[in-house]
């Protein structure tokens, strides 16, 4: 069953079947009927931003999600320790809809190298065959700027002076 009250101890997703109808509808998605498999595929997309390494710190010590989060910004705006952004909501949704295609949580880590040699340069070659299936997705990427922390994940920040 989705939980989304930040206060429950609960708490496991942050948008519902409703939130996740309303996103594919708006958009042109389809998913499925059962709001059972929503659930699921609303989990899976939990695990993934799971993963995330969010800015920022969670608003209560304990809580059961990410988000909440105090000391993140959206687009410079200092986002409410005691909600969910809409952008969360909705990367989650778009998660799901991938869900239905594409495993978000491979086990699989890395093609096999077929050679490797070391002369003047390095050489090294991978069995295509075996690609590990690693997702990405950039509209997530532009979804999440700026509320990530390492650069390795989605983003970083590039300064002059």
């Amino acid at each position: 069953m989705i939980i989304t009250d930040p206060t429950s101890p609960d708490f496991n997703s942050y948008a519902s079947v409703s939130d996740l109808r309303d996103f594919a509808t708006a958009r042109g998605y389809e998913i499925p009927a059962d709001d059972t498999t929503c659930e699921k595929l609303l989990a899976q997309a939990m695990d993934y931003l799971d993963s995330v390494n969010w800015k920022g710190s969670r608003s209560v010590s304990g809580q059961p999600l990410a988000w909440p989060r105090d000391g993140a910004f959206i687009d410079g705006e200092k986002v409410d320790k005691s909600t969910v952004p809409t952008r969360i909501k909705q990367a989650q949704c778009r998660l799901a809809v991938e869900a239905q295609e594409t495993d978000l949580n491979p086990t699989q880590s890395g093609g096999a190298v077929t050679l490797e040699r070391v002369e003047g340069a390095v050489t090294v070659q991978y069995d295509g065959a075996s690609n590990d299936g690693t997702v990405n997705f950039p509209w997530l990427y532009s979804m999440l700027r700026g509320m990530t922390k390492s650069a390795s994940v989605f983003n970083f920040d590039v300064r002059r002076g």
